[in-house]
């Protein structure tokens, strides 16, 4: 299928935090319903699955859920983990059964969860885990393709925050002003 190019944008830096957004495709002519692309960048890499087309407001509404989720708690015992284990603490503390914690741990699994980004909601970010954890000044984005090492990046705190918000905003616009 032959997909034509209505909108575009990039809120961020790719080469830090950025999410990139494309609109091509709209049956209904309703903001929220534009179908087209959606990559997180991180550290000059695409998280996520680049080549999904899907209604990109699911995209854009599993990263503000974790915007809403990270803004309620933390946990500190994360802070002191290597990387896979952080992230596979999390991701059992979501989805896993009611089995022993892959790490040691001893308290409300539900405070660990408050922790996931990815995989979220919808198709885009399938095969990937990432969690943010706030440390002071910075967050800590921990990231990886499900059965790979998980790699971390450091951005001042309020980054994520704020790229998912302004993308939120700017897509919001831009789908508005071509909806009509």
């Amino acid at each position: 299928m032959n997909r034509q190019l209505v909108f575009s944008s990039r809120v961020g830096d790719r080469w830090t935090f950025a999410i990139e957004f494309e609109g091509v495709w709209n049956p209904r002519k309703v903001w929220n319903e534009w179908y087209g692309y959606i990559w997180l960048w991180v550290d000059g890499e695409v998280v996520g699955m680049p080549s999904e087309f899907e209604m990109v407001t699911l995209g854009l509404d599993s990263l503000i859920w974790a915007v809403q989720k990270i803004e309620t708690g933390s946990v500190k015992l994360l802070g002191a983990l290597p990387l896979d284990a952080a992230v596979d603490l999390v991701i059992w503390a979501r989805f896993g059964d009611e089995g022993p914690p892959p790490t040691p741990f001893e308290g409300d699994r539900s405070l660990l969860s408050l922790h996931e980004v990815l995989p979220g909601l919808g198709a885009f970010f399938d095969d990937w885990q990432a969690i943010l954890i706030k440390d002071g000044s910075e967050e800590r984005f921990i990231y990886r393709r499900e059965g790979a090492q998980a790699s971390e990046t450091r951005w001042p705190a309020g980054t994520f925050k704020r790229v998912v918000l302004q993308a939120q905003h700017e897509f919001r616009k831009l789908a508005t002003e071509w909806s009509g």
